[in-house]
């Protein structure tokens, strides 16, 4: 089960890129999620086909994604600022967007993170 402290424990161990991009195994998580999502590796980034033009999720590059994570039921794009998970048994999608820490005191007044 995915839930908010495991959603937190993620972001922290996978806060940077991989260095050699054959350690995300895309070519195990594209074919076992081609059942249910039109995904597709193509070049240096990866397609989901059955999202709209313009959908921001449709489209991302392989170098931005910092790991991909196999739950049960659910395979997760780990990258900075979002995890995008998909659906191993259903043509289910949900993104999780990470949330942004508050201001210090001195920042806010100052205008700094």
């Amino acid at each position: 089960m995915i839930t908010d402290s495991v959603i937190k424990e993620i972001y922290k161990k996978f806060g940077k890129p991989q260095k050699n991009a054959d350690e995300l195994r895309l070519d195990y998580y594209i074919p076992m999620l081609s059942a249910f999502h039109a995904i597709r590796k193509a070049d240096d980034e990866i397609i989901i086909d059955d999202l709209d033009e313009f959908n921001p999720f449709r489209r991302f590059l392989i170098r931005s994604v910092n790991a991909v994570l196999e739950f049960d039921k659910m395979v997760a794009f780990v990258f900075r600022n979002h995890i995008l998970f998909l659906g191993k048994e259903d043509n289910q999608m949900r993104v999780h967007i990470k949330p942004e820490k508050p201001k210090s005191f001195l920042g806010r007044i100052f205008g700094k993170g």
